[in-house]
Formats: structure tokens, C-alpha cells, sequence
């Protein structure tokens, strides 16, 4: 009666909520100043209270990413490993947190697979991406579960109408990429298509070779990306648009695995049409989304292509509300629902035959309210949200958060959010081996922020303090003597985050650095608290960037810093513990602009030629070089 009578008083709300620019799905393309991830409406970002990042299409453009990992590699507070380099799999720790708490959406679209919990970075084609935002912390009381790290939303490209762009690189182990977008349209139509094609011969990703026994799979281990996506607008009227995206991704990727599959084959899609009606102080937007990935795992080297499949659908429904009671505050309001389906995933058993999942589909129904008052050098921002997984339970989450500007230029800020991560389907129903009892992942998260900015320098110093209870880790059932997941691990993760960016003249310096203590508060097998850094994730990251603009010519030069890591060698039993050494990885890059229209980029990653592995016993790429021409009428 409770969750009835909230969705229906909101419902009535929204129905009778019908000024641009309240609220939208991307900031406009040239204000690089406004973000709308951290709240769900546009703010400019030095108002924001929380740590946000922003990469453009022209930060794309001038660092030549292979992935957009080689972007996020960069952020401060993010660790990434790498099982080899692009087109193999990846895990990002945003703050320590797990691989599978930062939310990762698309044009609005909530995406990754609903079996494992995370979405494969690596699949997200760079050639694609107009924009990201990133917002660090939780904010489950706005999105919802797997916003305990950060949330990080991709736009995918706008051209305005007749603008087309053609790229083409080679590179280091075979490496050769295409990308085309295309503008068309008219007065009230536009659309933008894009196509990217990308392989690669790769390199041998792993060596299990130690005791004197060879390497079981000393082959390259490459991949192949396609990619196609067209996105519109359509203005029915000067109250009312019809805005668009649709987007296919394809491809596959070798690995090493001595044990069964070592060919992975994806194919996804995801589609998002959105309906706003705008008028005067109020603004309504209805959006109906649907995204897929599927994964198909199998062993090339035998005779019968089978292997497991991994399949979600997830249909999504969102009805937003906004409210500009006058200049200093807002009030927004929504209404979600999605629907996991994984009728099509299998799994392949060590005899061979397939196993269903105990349960395929599941839906998820929330509600949310926030609003943000920017008044007298005090700038406010509170949300709430229930949401309902069916299968998961119910939660609630919250944010709240205060700062005072005791400058014009300088802001202070405190926040205390809930954020929370419900159980996969992996976690509740793979077979023999999930436990339909599990309930969410939790996290309280303390944080203090302090902002300033100048005509051209810029400051950002985040304090963050985030426990997660209830985490899911497998142990030994005696019963029926395998490893069933619990809700019985811990964590405290706790750091500091500094952003000093600088620019003069033609010249522009960005230097960051993150400390983390991912604390594993878990009991080991004698009950005491293991209290050691968790796996893989380094404390200490420092990164400094250069860039030059000198008119035709342009170049870039990162450095960053990456402290050691523990993680372990799950060949013994049990596993040993391992370290893995620091490193300070360097990449350099310049672009000509030849004519009006032509550029010629160069890339080298990894300069030196020194970056370690970040996985134990995975090799990493070493030194690449790449050279890019690009053609482009705007």
C-alpha cells in the first residue's frame, strides 16, 4: 500500500508537470562548464558538490585513446587492470570500490550485463563518444544500484547538419582502425551517423610458464571491433521535441585460458526514444530504452563452436519532472522501471553439458525526488529514492549535502550519501552455485570537498570516507560442498583526491593524486579482521599532463604514477600472495593540422617502455606507436 500510494501521488505530479534547458539528457556542445550527471539537471560545475571530471570530443581528439580506458586511466581516484591491453577485459576500482559499483550509462540508457554486474568497458567504441562525465561518490538516491563508487555517462556523437568527419589509423601489433560520422537534416530534423571499424593482431596477453614448465598458450591473443550509431532530434513544436539514439556494437577477442574457452564473441545494441514537453517553469520528459548485451564464450581450438552465453535484455521506462521554482531553487522528480530478462544466457559445465539459470527475468520499480537551492553563497543539494528489485528487496537512499562559496571563487562543501549494489543474477541463480537469499550491498559514504577556480587555474581537494557492508564473497557450504555466495565481507574506503589544473598562454598543466585505502575489514579462516589493501588496487596514483597548442601544431605528454598492488596467484591452493611493482607510465602525442580541413596525428604509449602488469602473471602491451590521418569540413 506504502510503494502504491507513493508511485500514484508522484504519478499525479508528473501528469500535471508540463522551461528548456531544465533538464537534458547532454549539455549544450559549447559549454564545456555545464554538467547534468551529478543531479539529473544542468549546473554549471564549479556548483556542483561533488567531484566531477568532464572529457570532451576535443580532449578524444588531441589523446588518441585506443579504448576508453585510456581515458578514465588518467581520472583521479580510478584504477584500472588490465587482463593485456585493449580489447581484453578490465575492471575499474573508482575509490577502492568493487568492479561492479560505478554505474555506466549511455545516452541516458543504463547498460552492462545483469549476470555479472558490471558493463565491459572495452566494447564501448572511442570513435562514438562526443562526451563523458564522470561523478565520483555515491549517487544511488538519483540512479539507483551500482552507484556506489561514481557514475559515469557517455554521449555518443552530434554533428549538425553537412558536417562529416573520416579518420584512419595504423599502429603497433598490426592495429589498424576507420571511423566515418555524417551530419544530415534540415530546419527542425537532425541526425548524426556514425560507423568505426577497429582490429588487431594483438600480443600474447598471458604467460602462465613457472617451475620450468612452458607457456600452455603462447599465441597473439587480438580482437576485432564494429560499431554503427545514429542519433536525432526532431522539433515538433516550440514546446514539444523527439529526440533519438540507436547504437549496434559487434566483435571479438582472444585470450589465454588453459582450461576451457579462449574466444569471446559480443554483440549488443542498445536504443533510447525520448519524448519533452517544455513550458514555462515546468518540464516533462518521457523516455522508453532497451539495451542488450550478449557474450558468447567457446574454445576455438576444438572442433564445435558451443560455449556458454551470457544474455541480457533490459527494457527501461522513465518519466522526469522539473520544477524551477525561481532562480535559486528546483525541485526534480521521477519515476523508473526496468525489466532484466536473461532467458538466453547458458551456462557450459565441466562435462560439457548446459545448465539454465534458477531464475531468467526480474524488474526493478523506483521513485526518486531531489532538489538543489543555490542562494546567499549557500548551495544545497538533497535527493531520496525507493527503489523495489524484485528478488533483491526493497531500499532506500539518500544524498545530502551543503556548501558555502566563502569566496566568489571559493566553495566548501560536506555530503553524506547511501548508496547500495543489489545482487546479480550470477549472485542469486547460476546454477548450483547461486544463493536466491543474498540482499544488496550497502555503503555509507562521508565526504568533504573544497573548489576553487580563477580566470586560469583551478583546484579540487576531496576527503572521502565510504563503508560498504554486506558484501558478496563466496564460501564453502559443507552441505553441499561447494562455494556458495554471502553477504558477509566488509570494506572501508577512505582517501584523498587533489585536481590542480593551470593554464597559460599556449600551454596548459594538469597534475592529480589520488591516495586510497581499500580496506578488506573481512575475517579471515581464524575470524580476525584481514586488514590489508584489496586486491589490485594501488594507494598511491600521481599523474602529470602537459599540453601545448601552437597553432598548427599540437602535443600532449602524460606521466603517471602507479604504486604497487597486492593480488595473488590463484594457480597454488591456496592462492599465494603476490605484489606488484609500481610503475610511472608515459605517453606522448602530437597533432599537425596539414590544411584547413587535414590532420596527421602520432601517439606513443608507453614511451619508456617500463609499465608493469597489472594482473598478476598477464603480460602488459609495452611501447606502441600509432599514426592517425583524419579528414574532417569543420
Amino acid at each position: 500500500m506504502y510503494r502504491r500510494t507513493i508511485f500514484t501521488t508522484l504519478a499525479t505530479f508528473l501528469a500535471v508537470s508540463s522551461s528548456p534547458n531544465l533538464y537534458a539528457e547532454e549539455p549544450a556542445a559549447d559549454d564545456n562548464k555545464i554538467v547534468i550527471t551529478a543531479n539529473r539537471t544542468e549546473q554549471n560545475i564549479d556548483d556542483v558538490l561533488a567531484s566531477v571530471e568532464i572529457f570532451t570530443r576535443e580532449d578524444i581528439e588531441l589523446f588518441q585513446p585506443e579504448s576508453i580506458t585510456d581515458l578514465l586511466a588518467t581520472v583521479a581516484g580510478f584504477d584500472l587492470v588490465y587482463n593485456g591491453g585493449a580489447g581484453q577485459s578490465s575492471s575499474l576500482f573508482t575509490r577502492g570500490s568493487s568492479s561492479d559499483h560505478t554505474l555506466i550509462l549511455v545516452d541516458g540508457v543504463r547498460v552492462g550485463s545483469a549476470t555479472l554486474g558490471n558493463k565491459s568497458l572495452s566494447t564501448i567504441p572511442v570513435a562514438q563518444i562526443e562526451r563523458i562525465e564522470i561523478v565520483k561518490g555515491p549517487r544511488a538516491s538519483l540512479w539507483g544500484s551500482d552507484a556506489i563508487g561514481g557514475v559515469i555517462q557517455i554521449f555518443t556523437r552530434r554533428l549538425n547538419s553537412g558536417e562529416h568527419s573520416i579518420s584512419a589509423t595504423i599502429g603497433s601489433n598490426s592495429f589498424n582502425s576507420t571511423d566515418f560520422s555524417y551530419g544530415f537534416g534540415s530546419d527542425k530534423i537532425n541526425n548524426t551517423l556514425t560507423f568505426s571499424y577497429e582490429d588487431s593482431e594483438g600480443f600474447d596477453v598471458f604467460d602462465d610458464s613457472g617451475a620450468g614448465f612452458p607457456d600452455s598458450e603462447p599465441d597473439n591473443d587480438g580482437y576485432q571491433r564494429i560499431s554503427a550509431a545514429i542519433r536525432g532530434d526532431y522539433s515538433l513544436s516550440d514546446t514539444t521535441t523527439l529526440d533519438w539514439v540507436f547504437q549496434y556494437d559487434s566483435g571479438d577477442n582472444s585470450f589465454d585460458n588453459s582450461f576451457g574457452a579462449n574466444e569471446n564473441e559480443y554483440n549488443n545494441h542498445l536504443w533510447n526514444i525520448r519524448y519533452t514537453y517544455s513550458v514555462d517553469k515546468l518540464l516533462t520528459v518521457f523516455s522508453v530504452k532497451q539495451s542488450r548485451d550478449k557474450a558468447f564464450s567457446f574454445d576455438s581450438r576444438t572442433a564445435t563452436k558451443t560455449g556458454s552465453v551470457f544474455e541480457t535484455r533490459r527494457n527501461q521506462i522513465n518519466i522526469l519532472t522539473q520544477y524551477d521554482y525561481n532562480d535559486a531553487v528546483n525541485f526534480s522528480a521521477g519515476i523508473e522501471r526496468y525489466n532484466d530478462d536473461i532467458d538466453g544466457s547458458r551456462s557450459q559445465q565441466f562435462d560439457g553439458s548446459f545448465a539454465e539459470f534458477q531464475a531468467a527475468e526480474r524488474t526493478a520499480d523506483a521513485v526518486f525526488i531531489s532538489s538543489t537551492v543555490n542562494a546567499g553563497g549557500f548551495i544545497g543539494e538533497a535527493s531520496s529514492r525507493y527503489d523495489n528489485i524484485e528478488t533483491a528487496g526493497s531500499e532506500q537512499t539518500f544524498n545530502l549535502s551543503l556548501g558555502y562559496n566563502v569566496l566568489d571563487n571559493v566553495l566548501i562543501a560536506a555530503s553524506r550519501a547511501k548508496g547500495f549494489k543489489a545482487p546479480t543474477f550470477n549472485d542469486l541463480f547460476f546454477p548450483s552455485y547461486g544463493n536466491p537469499d543474498l540482499v544488496s550491498e550497502i555503503s555509507y559514504n562521508t565526504e568533504f570537498l573544497i573548489k576553487a577556480h580563477w580566470e586560469n587555474q583551478s583546484l579540487s581537494i576531496v576527503n572521502f570516507d565510504n563503508k560498504v557492508d554486506q558484501l558478496i564473497t563466496f564460501v564453502f557450504d559443507p552441505v553441499t560442498f561447494a562455494f556458495l555466495p554471502q553477504n558477509i565481507d566488509k570494506a572501508n574506503l577512505k582517501g584523498h583526491e587533489i585536481i590542480y589544473q593551470y593554464h597559460q598562454g599556449k600551454l596548459s598543466h594538469k597534475f592529480t593524486a589520488s591516495f586510497v585505502d581499500a580496506i578488506d575489514q573481512s575475517l579471515d579462516f581464524s575470524g580476525q579482521p584481514i586488514n590489508q589493501q584489496l586486491l589490485r588496487r594501488a594507494k598511491e596514483h600521481y599523474g602529470y599532463e602537459l599540453i601545448a597548442d601552437l597553432g598548427d601544431f599540437s602535443f600532449f605528454t602524460q606521466f603517471n604514477y602507479i604504486g604497487r598492488r597486492r593480488d595473488n596467484d590463484f594457480s597454488t591452493f591456496p592462492a599465494t600472495p603476490v605484489y606488484l611493482k609500481s610503475y610511472i607510465a608515459v605517453n606522448l602525442g602530437a597533432t599537425y593540422q596539414a590544411t584547413e580541413k587535414l590532420n596527421i596525428k602520432f601517439k606513443i604509449s608507453d614511451y619508456t617502455d617500463i609499465a608493469e602488469p597489472t594482473v598478476f602473471n598477464y603480460n602488459a602491451p609495452g611501447q606502441q606507436v600509432f599514426l592517425t590521418v583524419q579528414y574532417r569540413n569543420f
